[in-house]
């Protein structure tokens, strides 16, 4: 670079009085815009990753069911011919069973999901058994009757392990009299805890079999789920499953299974990417405002400049380069700010939130690189675009009308 181009560009950073005032001003309004940018992108990224790592803490990133919503009979055909798929991990087969859950030592009611789960394949399947906090899931696979549950249903029910839990179904027996309900009682023998609030109040899990037996359910089951060993490989194992079991079954992954969640993070990621740029459009109204002030302050020096020999394009580059320098500055500050906030929020859990409304524990940090580079490329574009009138204006200065105004 021109050592002469340098100097002038760079001679903003010395400045004193209005001009570095102005200046300090200008790099703030993209510190603020950048940081911003960066922090509420990681935390909606986060969000969206904690969601995910949630739900597939207890969902099968598949479910495979009938279309007519009978039950599935002939399911251990269907399991054997998934699991030879290519990048299917596991299969199991399930029940699922609305129901309302009595604790034995209160007249607390909950609402309640029953599942019935093969206990040897549910941890190649769920992340449960992982978290469990009290009992044992081997304990679970040999008792007798027994049931895991949620730990926020534990808590609301007023029982832990050991105690005996009453689930009533409302899929009873039609009599002359009505609908009778089904009720049949388990012994908790352990509480798990995933992090999400939909599964930590409302999950209960027993053995297939006895599920199935307790309730009359018969030799079928509701459906079954499919761990595959990469998400890229959803769509591709989706289509062979149709393919092995036929049209008379609907296979559905995680991802359409909650698709209106995942569609409003998606648009509220977008919408608050366009807000927060406009606090870097703000910011570039200053540095444009700058740099014109900088151009009525300096015009006898441009002129002097211009009478010296230097050509417009020189001028030019000079004001686009004090501009860029607030740009770079501030982007680089902001930078920083927003990537220590994200991992130091992340690492310390510093704002938590009330899960039941928003399914998580605590606001979750999630830096992408990708992020980070459309935040800089953002505010730096939007600087450069800002510096354009300033350095029009001061290259197309006249000397001699500028001479002759300060001779007069």
């Amino acid at each position: 670079m021109n050592p002469l181009l340098r100097w002038l560009s760079f001679r903003k950073l010395r400045a004193k009085g209005y001009s570095s005032f102005a200046f300090l001003i200008s790099v703030l309004g993209v510190v603020v815009g950048v940081g911003a940018l960066i922090i509420v992108n990681s935390v909606m990224s986060g969000f969206q990753d904690a969601i995910k790592e949630r739900l597939l803490s207890a969902n099968a990133e598949i479910i495979v069911m009938r279309k007519d919503g009978g039950p599935f009979t002939r399911y251990k055909y269907a399991l054997k011919k998934i699991e030879e798929i290519k990048h299917v991990k596991g299969a199991e087969p399930f029940v699922y069973i609305p129901v309302m859950a009595v604790g034995s030592s209160s007249s607390t009611a909950s609402s309640a999901s029953l599942r019935g789960c093969e206990p040897q394949l549910e941890p190649k399947i769920t992340s449960i058994p992982k978290h469990m906090v009290l009992g044992d899931w081997e304990l679970f696979k040999r008792a007798k009757g027994g049931v895991v549950i949620g730990r926020i249903l534990a808590d609301n029910l007023g029982i832990t392990v050991g105690d005996r839990i009453k689930l009533i179904s409302p899929l009873g027996v039609r009599t002359p009299f009505g609908v009778i309900p089904k009720s049949a009682t388990f012994t908790v023998v352990g509480i798990f805890e995933v992090g999400m609030y939909q599964f930590d109040s409302s999950l209960i899990l027993g053995k297939l079999n006895e599920v199935k037996k307790a309730f009359g359910l018969g030799e079928g089951v509701s459906g079954i789920m499919v761990k595959i060993d990469s998400l890229k490989n959803l769509k591709v194992v989706e289509s062979q499953i149709r393919k092995v079991l036929g049209n008379s079954y609907s296979v559905q992954d995680w991802i359409s299974l909650n698709k209106s969640l995942f569609s409003a993070l998606k648009l509220e990621k977008l919408a608050m990417f366009l807000i927060l740029t406009l606090i870097v459009l703000v910011a570039s109204f200053n540095i444009s405002s700058l740099l014109m002030v900088n151009v009525n302050n300096r015009s006898r020096e441009i002129a002097i400049l211009k009478a010296m020999g230097a050509q417009n394009g020189f001028i030019l580059k000079v004001f686009v380069l004090q501009g860029l320098l607030v740009g770079l500055i501030g982007t680089a500050i902001g930078e920083v700010i927003g990537i220590t906030v994200s991992l130091l929020g992340e690492k310390y859990k510093l704002i938590p939130l009330p899960p039941d409304v928003y399914y998580i524990d605590h606001l979750p940090f999630k830096l992408h690189l990708s992020d980070c580079i459309i935040a800089a490329v953002a505010a730096i574009i939007i600087s450069a675009v800002a510096t354009i009138y300033p350095a029009l204006k001061a290259a197309r200065t006249e000397p001699v009308k500028v001479l002759k105004i300060g001779e007069s």
